[in-house]
Formats: structure tokens, sequence, C-alpha cells
């Protein structure tokens, strides 16, 4: 869609870029989360969202056509500082969001040292910058920051992150490398926590994705495994389950998966980068209060770095090694289906 604003065009009829798109740095004000900066995007097409500096570049709220798409945690925004780092503690701090950050050294399950789905998400951007222009005849907005994971004596992973989109085009691009700057190997973990929510998640929505292999994580989900494709409708009593999916790459390495609610006329795409995250996992949580899809790539399980380093599953990274990964989101318009 962005190929209809030409540049001069926006400049004979706009004051300023402003007024069809922006990127703009705010602090929050009040809540568990006052002081924290938020970067508030909008593209002009109806596409909205916001990145969290302060909580590991994450991707917050997500509206397209003023509807809202994702699942937001009982916690609201929350400053990273208020993080509970053993065991389960995460969870009190979880802002949820479009996508949230799990690792760089845990994803899933606390063990030892190693609290639920790790540090990344609570640990604060440096070199935090915000760049608007025109490029390659597109109006360009994107959002950069610098995370680090270390720890004196101990390991030193830093994150780059790149967050863009661009004038009428409703994508949002996040390219990610880690590198690991300490003198010793490490294991890498990550998973993009990507999470749907009430209107779009609903019983309503349907799959759209390749025939592939789906194989449950426990006894709880190998009795919903005929129905993972399935949201059910809200339960009080309701455990979640999750699935995971090995998806097929297309020639250009990007593997994917999209969701479409008819009843809204939004389809949402997500691809990723299926070199660097061969692995995918569904969280399917149709519970009253906290009715949740999580759609998840990773290099990792959920079941925690002890895990998937006994199992071979984890992913080794050497000293001055750097890891790339690109994770891709795509909207849609299309005509509502009226009952």
């Amino acid at each position: 869609m962005g190929e209809r604003y030409e540049e001069t065009e926006c400049m004979r009829y706009a004051g300023s870029m402003a007024q069809l798109a922006d990127a703009r740095l705010m602090a929050l004000e009040e809540g568990n989360g006052r002081g924290d900066r938020v970067i508030a995007f909008r593209n002009g097409s109806g596409l909205a969202f916001t990145v969290s500096p302060d909580r590991g570049m994450d991707l917050v709220d997500c509206s397209f056509g003023g509807i809202p798409l994702v699942f937001r945690s009982q916690t609201g925004y929350s400053a990273g500082a208020r993080h509970e780092a053993s065991g389960k503690g995460w969870l009190r701090n979880w802002q949820g969001g479009l996508m949230t950050t799990a690792g760089l050294r845990n994803v899933g399950a606390a063990n030892g040292e190693f609290g639920l789905h790790g540090r990344i998400s609570n640990l604060a951007a440096e070199d935090v910058g915000i760049r608007r222009g025109w490029e390659g005849g597109r109006y360009r907005l994107e959002a950069s920051g610098t995370l680090r994971e270390c720890a004196m004596f101990g390991e030193h992973l830093e994150l780059c992150r790149t967050i863009s989109t661009g004038l009428g085009e409703n994508v949002i691009r996040l390219h990610d490398r880690v590198t690991n700057r300490s003198c010793r190997e490490d294991y890498l973990q990550i998973l993009y926590h990507c999470n749907l929510g009430y209107p779009f998640a609903s019983p309503e929505l349907v799959f759209d994705v390749e025939a592939h292999e789906v194989i449950p994580r426990d006894a709880e989900a190998a009795a919903g495994l005929a129905g993972w494709d399935r949201l059910d409708e809200p339960r009080a009593d309701y455990r979640e389950q999750c699935f995971y999916h090995r998806l097929p790459a297309g020639p250009d390495g990007m593997a994917g998966i999209a969701v479409e609610n008819p009843a809204l006329g939004i389809r949402l795409r997500i691809e990723y980068s299926a070199g660097t995250l061969p692995n995918f996992v569904q969280w399917k949580n149709c519970l009253s209060g906290g009715y949740a899809l999580g759609l998840e790539p990773t290099n990792a399980s959920v079941l925690g770095r002890a895990a998937d380093i006994g199992n071979g599953t984890a992913r080794k990274i050497q000293p001055g090694e750097s890891v790339e990964f690109d994770l891709i989101f795509r909207f849609e318009h299309r005509l509502p289906v009226r009952p």
C-alpha cells in the first residue's frame, strides 16, 4: 500500500509528515510503569503499535483499523525493576502485548538461577533512537536499541534490535542481532512470545497454515490435539495447552502462519527466519480473564535451559559470534463476513 504515497505529493499537501505517520518517544506518567519510555507508532493506514525500550524493546499495544489485536495481562505497563527473577515471578510483571522477548539464556520453565522465560524482557535498552524519513521512495519509521544481558565474571550477550514500518505499509519488521561479547561460549535461547487477544482472538478465529506435524507438549495438550487450530469459549477452569510445530520454510528462508477473524475482516500473518528459529510453539489459553493465543517462533523449547542442553536443543554461541533473527507481522483488511 505504501507505493501510493509520493514524496512530492505529500510535500504539496502536508504541513508535516507527522500528520500522516509518526513514531514518537513518550514517558508513562502513572501506575507501575511510571517513568518508562514508550515509542508510539502510527503508519497512516490504520496500524498503530508501541515499543517499550525499558522492557526489552518489546512490542506492546497493537491495533489495526482501530481494533485491538493483542492480549494484555492484568499487570498493565510495569517497570522492569519490578521483575521477580526466580521461579514464576516473571508472570507478576509480564505486560503481554504483541511480542515479548523470552531469553537470552533461558526460555520456558524456570530452573536453577534461571526464572521463567529469562531476564531480557525486563532489561532496558541503551542507544535508543528513532529515525523517520524517505528511503527508496517510501517514508520509513524506525526504532532501534541495544540490550545487554551480562554479569561480572559471567555472561555477556548483546542484543541489537531494529523495528520498522512505513507510511501506508501494514507491516512491522523486527531484526535482531545477538552477539556473545564474553570470552567464553554460552547457550543462546530466544523465543518471540507473540500474544493475540480479544476481540481478534476469539472462537471465530481461523488458522491458515500448510499441512505439517503438530506435537502436543503434555497430556493436557494431547487431549486437545484435534482442536489445536480452534479457540474455545472462555472457561474459568481451562488449563493451558501448548503444541510444537515445525513449519515449512519458503524459498526466502522464512516460515509463517496466518490467522484471520472473518467477522472483523482482519488477517494477520507472522513470518520468521526458519534457519535461526527452527521451532514454533503455540500457546492456547482459553481461560476466562486471561484469554490469549500465543504464536511463538523460537530456537528452543519451553522445557527450560537445563532440559534443552541435556537433549541437544540448546544452541551454542561462541565468543564473538553473532546470530541474526527476523520476525515480520503482516496485517490485512478483508471484507467482514456477517452471519
